[in-house]
């Protein structure tokens, strides 16, 4: 090993004196190490605010702005500062020149316009209340906003930046009352509730109930939702009915030129009140409320609000078109993110050889209840997401009409084989180039589950085996029989495992000795079977009682680098070292459970009281846990805890993690929760084969003052790496972690490098495929 270093450092100093080796330095993701990637689909906006240069957007899934002069949206997490996820409104404070952003947590953001500054006001999310706390609608008067929410109206200082006073009990005879909306006028506050509008002048008491006067009472509860100040006059929408105008003296009077069935949103112009309702927008205009259309059908889908910024231009924010903008309201641009279409993903599943990741849109309940979304399914490929749903390929030549489409996986040349719970097995080559697999199919051994429909086929989950074989696991249930099939693509033929007891079964992972594992139903929380395809004997049972297993209730299993089996379970993990080794007569193999014995929770056994929903094995063997409580990375064994992803410190849109995959090629950890998928750009990646190349920097160059870790990937996999100087002195050696390395620039005091040209020297535990790359330290 030190010849062969001595060797690579005399080269790359060689390298050094040539005028084409500055050129060499490599520039490869615009992704850092430990830097996350937000997958939200920004397409279904709901609330705006102007702050000027940009506009801020409320969507379903994520808070993002849009930027006027360069004409891009960017997306914002925890990692740009705030202090939440799960937007519910957004709204823009002339006066102090704050966006106040509201969480459906009830969190509160105050946001520069220009997102240099992010202060957080979280009272209302730590007071105690009964019942929820969403906060509906902002409007402001002064220095104070006025907070429309499900228990009531809070009155936020934004001055002083806290809340002044919180009005409930304000209903008739002192009913608590929902509020939807409010606005100030003529000294008035009127509030939209569930009882009807309320009224009360700005110089009274309005704690005190009595100082409210109930305008125009609702009985249904569910025909004032919006209200805003127009011309100094305040206007309310009625459902299945005109508009509202309050007049001084004369009290609220319907404004004839318009009628709604359902109104979204109200918002003063100077162009006019515009007025989303009916799945369009209108502007009511001038002292007898001209009615024009800005945005009608085909130009818009599910309009929610609109607004006029100082530009003169014209933004909808669209339930399924995202951000919409026109200047002369006729054509309509769309500003919606590269992401898959649905934010959910029921299934995951990474490929190295394809780089290439997938979602999957479908999934059943835990009773096993048909969800029946026939939404298709995405793909990542080369930094873009490709969404295969009936909106995009419309004809069924092109992608089948399908339910469910909940787990796949790939084979060697690429085919891609997508369970569907309900439509059987797809084999998917792209649009048009597929094969659906379905019950009563000649040659298909799958079964139906309804007698009323024959065809009706259940299949949870796909293995690719080293031969080229598919195995499908499927549920029978309502007619019970073998359920664990394999497909011969070679051949296009089938054949069944004939064994009764592999029924109704759920998760599947084969091993490196020609053993398949497959788990039951968690409804039904029955464990799992291991059976060996060489000795074609009955299958063997394991179950918390019988087997090792710390619960019967399994999520999720698969094999690590090292041939081990894994199974993420109801309360916690279990492992087996050595599967092969069950199916030899007498033997008495059972899971282990691995101890953590460094880190968070040592001394016990690994996330042992958590549903662990989702499994996943990176580059170094180490093992990433999806649980309730957030994402994990543990060390290969589980014996430690390295990492702990939540919502609290980390962009992650919810805790409950619902599928994991690994992008080996990348090192990225693809994160499927309850709210969204992320990904995280981890250190571990695999170099497949003998590296052709030499190892790749990112970034590179990087600046003395950054502060986040630079990547090398295509090493030899675990093998030795050592970071010199030119002149030879050594900074910092380490292991690959797989294929790859990430450094701080720092020494092995923790002092950071002066700037310079550092060589990465690695190579395997034999000395050999050894490499040098440079990283260029330059000053800020």
């Amino acid at each position: 090993m030190t010849r062969l270093l001595r060797t690579l450092h005399r080269a790359a100093l060689l390298l050094l004196l040539l005028p084409a080796a500055s050129a060499t330095l490599h520039a490869q993701s615009t992704t850092g190490f430990g830097d996350w990637q937000l997958h939200l689909p920004n397409n279904r906006a709901r609330a705006m605010a102007d702050a000027g240069q940009r506009i801020y957007v409320a969507a379903e899934d994520v808070l993002f702005y849009f930027d006027k002069e360069t004409t891009t949206t960017t997306l914002l997490s925890r990692r740009d500062g705030l202090n939440s996820v799960g937007v519910n409104t957004v709204a823009y404070d002339s006066v102090s020149q704050q966006v106040l952003v509201a969480y459906r947590d009830a969190n509160l953001d105050l946001i520069s316009p220009d997102g240099s500054r992010i202060r957080n006001i979280n009272d209302i999310q730590r007071k105690q209340l009964a019942g929820t706390k969403t906060i509906n609608h902002i409007s402001f008067n002064g220095r104070f906003a006025y907070l429309s929410c499900d228990f009531g109206l809070v009155v936020l200082d934004m001055t002083k930046l806290e809340v002044r006073d919180t009005f409930s009990n304000i209903g008739p005879m002192g009913a608590q009352v929902r509020a939807y909306a409010s606005t100030v006028a003529n000294g008035f506050l009127f509030l939209a509730t569930d009882k009807g509008i309320l009224r009360s002048s700005l110089a009274t008491d309005q704690a005190n109930f009595r100082n409210w006067t109930l305008d125009l009472p609702d009985a249904t509860g569910n025909l004032f939702r919006t209200l805003a100040t127009y011309n100094g006059q305040a206007y309310a929408g009625r459902n299945f009915s005109n508009p509202q105008r309050y007049v001084v003296g004369r009290g609220w009077e319907p404004v004839a030129s318009f009628y709604a069935n359902e109104y979204q949103n109200l918002t003063p112009s100077r162009a006019g009140l515009l007025v989303t309702a009916d799945r369009k927008v209108s502007i009511l205009s001038g002292a007898a409320n001209t009615v024009s259309v800005l945005a009608g059908t085909g130009s818009v889908v599910f309009p929610q609000s609109a607004l006029r910024s100082s530009d003169g231009a014209f933004y909808i924010a669209d339930f399924q078109r995202g951000l919409l903008k026109t200047t002369d309201r006729q054509n309509y641009e769309a500003f919606v993110s590269n992401a898959p279409e649905e934010a959910f993903a029921f299934g995951l599943l990474a490929d190295a050889r394809t780089n290439t990741v997938n979602m999957f849109v479908g999934g059943f309940e835990e009773s096993s209840v048909q969800r029946g979304y026939r939404k298709g399914f995405s793909e990542f490929r080369d930094g873009r997401w490709i969404n295969y749903t009936r909106d995009n390929y419309p004809s069924t030549t092109e992608l089948p009409d399908i339910n469910d489409l909940v787990r796949g996986v790939r084979s060697s040349d690429g085919t891609l084989y997508i369970a569907s719970y309900g439509g059987g097995l797809l084999r998917w080559r792209g649009p048009s180039e597929f094969k659906q697999y379905i019950a009563e199919m000649p040659g298909v051994p799958l079964v139906s589950e309804l007698a009323d429909n024959p065809t009706y086929t259940r299949v949870k989950d796909v293995a690719a085996a080293a031969n080229g074989d598919i195995w499908v696991a499927s549920q029978r249930t309502a007619r019970p029989g073998p359920g664990l099939h394999v497909l011969t693509p070679s051949t296009d033929t089938w054949r069944t495992i004939p064994y009764s007891e592999l029924n109704n079964l759920n998760r599947l992972v084969l091993d490196d000795f020609g053993g398949v594992w497959v788990s039951q139903a968690r409804k039904d929380g029955a464990g799992l079977f291991a059976y060996d395809d060489v000795s074609k004997a009955k299958p063997i049972y394991f179950t918390e009682g019988n087997g090792g297993l710390p619960s019967n209730i399994i999520w999720s299993m698969t094999k690590d680098r090292k041939g081990a089996i894994w199974v993420a379970t109801g309360k916690g993990v279990a492992f087996l070292d050595d599967p092969g080794s069950v199916f030899v007569t007498g033997s008495t193999t059972a899971f282990d459970t691995p101890v953590v014995r460094l880190g968070e929770g040592s001394g016990f056994p690994a996330l042992e009281n958590d549903v662990v929903r989702a499994i996943a094995v990176d580059g170094a063997n180490r093992k990433w846990f999806g649980t309730e409580r957030g994402l994990w990375l543990f060390s290969e064994n589980a014996d430690e805890g390295l990492l702990h992803f939540t919502t609290e410190n980390s962009p992650l849109p919810s805790n409950t993690i619902v599928d994991l995959a690994v992008n080996d090629r990348t090192g990225e950890v693809f994160v499927a929760t309850a709210a969204g998928v992320v990904s995280y750009k981890g250190s571990a990646t695999v170099t497949e084969g003998v590296p052709k190349d030499c190892a790749k920097v990112s970034p590179n160059p990087v600046r003395t003052n950054f502060t986040g870790q630079v990547g090398v990937t295509g090493l030899a996999n675990n093998g030795i790496v050592k970071i010199t100087d030119v002149t030879g002195k050594l900074v910092y050696q380490t292991t690959a972690t797989g294929g790859g390395v990430i450094w701080n620039l720092t020494d092995y005091n923790g002092r950071k490098v002066q700037s310079g040209v550092y060589l990465v020297l690695s190579s395997d535990a034999d000395g050999k495929n050894g490499c040098v790359s440079k990283i260029a330290v330059v000053e800020r």
